[in-house]
């Protein structure tokens, strides 16, 4: 849903920069190039993590195995991400992501420490 509603207001850019820019209310509201750059990237971003919520939630039973490796392929998008970000992004932007790569990993370590994915491997 969040996905969607980020597209839809990256298709009404000028829409809504326009309805800002005449409402004197929401002037402190408008959003600059850098801002609409910033939207850009983490819908683009948004689609890793929607792709991996739609890969776990497609399978009528959920296996450690598939689950252990969408989570790995999550936290290297986000390493590829990280890697790739220009200077002038937003440190908050970074913080995020980070903390995203970070949660990942306490799952997929998680994942790896518990005697059920060992068990399941072995079966």
């Amino acid at each position: 849903m969040v996905l969607w509603n980020v597209g839809r207001a990256l298709d009404y850019r000028d829409t809504i920069d326009s309805f800002v820019s005449r409402n004197k209310d929401l002037h402190a509201l408008e959003l600059s190039n850098a801002d609409w750059e910033s939207i850009k990237l983490v819908a683009l971003w948004l689609k890793s993590f929607r792709s991996a919520t739609t890969e776990m939630s497609t399978t009528k039973y959920p296996m450690l195995s598939t689950t252990h490796a969408i989570f790995r392929s999550l936290q290297d998008d986000i390493k590829d991400i990280l890697h790739s970000l220009p200077d002038s992004v937003s440190p908050r932007i970074k913080l995020g992501l980070t903390d995203a790569h970070r949660k990942l990993s306490d799952y997929y370590y998680q994942y790896d420490a518990s005697p059920f994915y060992t068990w399941a491997a072995c079966m």
